[in-house]
């Protein structure tokens, strides 16, 4: 508790967005700053008394990729410092013991390296394969509070800090009918602390469990809740899923048992694809090669994604400016690019572009009776004001191995680019003082 001080508090208030969603209590950032100490200074006394409790959180439905809705909990600004705080420790306290092929909601960890280890484990045992995919019933709604509080107790020994955090898992959330409930499970959906909460129970739940009974027979990938298993023969995947179920059920926890499923995934005899994070690996030739194992997006995910993109142009075309439009458009496109954007993946790429420059021609042409543009004008405006192209060749992600993915994802220098770099630089910047 003694890290949940004044200094770590207006850090922690510093690192929030402040143009997300406000609470019930419609405080934002800049509101709660106008008297930043004052604030700070209360809640630290009320941290430290014992009396601090979290407010309930706003329940916003969201839709899902898959279909459906998703809850999440939009808490106030003011427990949002103390989960973003109480994350970071946790976080301090639990990062050095992860497995190194748990890939999500980590520092220096992306879903690109996921799939690259994915990639290269499949590839490896390619001769004799069965993957075993896991899908989670509601997982960050069913994980059982007891059996979580049990298990930080291992690692966690203030009586104080825990009683913290047993409150921000049992906050109550507003509906958004209007109804007030307690959260009986679960680790609520928008929470900052909701991520390294979630890492730590399936460590223990999953990784740890993994390691000490079954990696000798097989290899996994975990990134979040979705997990993918490695073995060299069906036997083996068969009893690996049976004894997965009944672990799950430790922590009030069910495996959705449509999504969860044995895949024999030989090159020579493949029996279906592989899904994980929106991609599927599957089995194609390539010239002089022959049987080489092939990444793209799911077919469903992509036709989700240039229907969310007709969608959005066929709600707006009417409310901003063309240039506006064209500036959000090209937002839309470079994000799926900078995600989808990985090897053997250029057709699925290339058509979702030309499906939305074709969905701008034709809602643009739909603003008015009169059309805006004819194929040669809007051609022409291309050619001004390009949008976003695919990523070809050298620009692709290689997720042939999780290195690869992780060599794309090195940050960037903050230095500007004068041209010299290391010793070289700092002698000029020697000479120019002197």
């Amino acid at each position: 508790m003694h890290h949940l001080n004044g200094p770590n508090l207006r850090r922690a208030f510093r690192a929030l967005d402040g143009s997300k969603a406000s609470g019930i209590d419609r405080v934002t950032k800049n509101d709660y700053q106008q008297n930043l100490d004052q604030n700070l200074q209360a809640l630290e006394t009320a941290l430290r008394g014992g009396g601090w409790r979290p407010k309930p959180a706003r329940e916003v439905l969201i839709p899902k990729p898959q279909g459906g809705m998703r809850p999440l909990a939009i808490g106030c600004l003011e427990d949002k410092i103390v989960q973003t705080l109480v994350a970071r420790i946790l976080e301090a306290v639990y990062e050095p013991t992860f497995h190194r092929h748990s890939y999500g909601f980590r520092r220096g960890k992306s879903a690109h390296q996921a799939l690259g280890r994915a990639y290269e484990t499949i590839g490896r045992r390619k001769q004799r394969c069965v993957v075993v995919e896991m899908d989670i019933e509601k997982f960050f709604d069913s994980v059982n509070h007891d059996w979580l509080l049990r298990t930080l107790e291992t690692r966690i020994g203030d009586p104080h800090f825990l009683r913290l955090l047993a409150r921000m898992l049992r906050c109550s959330t507003l509906h958004a009918d209007g109804a007030m409930a307690d959260k009986l499970s679960g680790t609520p959906q928008g929470s900052p602390a909701s991520p390294i909460l979630a890492n730590v129970c399936l460590h223990v739940l999953l990784d740890q469990w993994f390691q000490e009974h079954w990696s000798q027979q097989g290899e996994f990938i975990r990134y979040a809740d979705d997990a993918v298993f490695v073995f060299s023969d069906e036997e083996t995947a068969r009893a690996f899923q049976l004894s997965l179920i009944a672990r799950m059920a430790e922590a009030g926890l069910s495996l959705n048992l449509e999504k969860t499923r044995i895949v024999p995934f030989s090159a020579a005899a493949p029996k279906g694809t592989i899904t994980l994070l929106g991609f599927e690996l599957y089995w194609g030739t390539k010239r002089g090669v022959g049987k080489q194992l092939k990444v793209k997006t799911i077919p469903k995910r992509l036709a989700r994604a240039v229907q969310s993109f007709t969608e959005w142009i066929k709600a707006i075309r009417n409310r901003k400016t063309l240039a506006a439009i064209w500036s959000e458009a090209a937002a839309k496109m470079r994000g799926h690019f900078r995600y989808y954007g990985v090897m053997c993946n250029e057709a699925k790429l290339s058509h979702f572009h030309w499906s939305c420059v074709g969905a701008l021609y034709r809602w643009l042409n739909r603003r008015s009776q009169k059309r805006s543009f004819t194929w040669e004008q809007f051609q022409q405006r291309l050619r001004f004001s390009p949008l976003p192209h695919p990523p070809r060749g050298p620009e692709l992600v290689d997720v042939s191995s999780e290195h690869g993915a992780a060599r794309n994802h090195k940050p960037k220098s903050r230095m500007p680019k004068s041209g010299t770099y290391g010793s070289v630089r700092s002698a000029s910047f020697t000479l120019a003082f002197t």
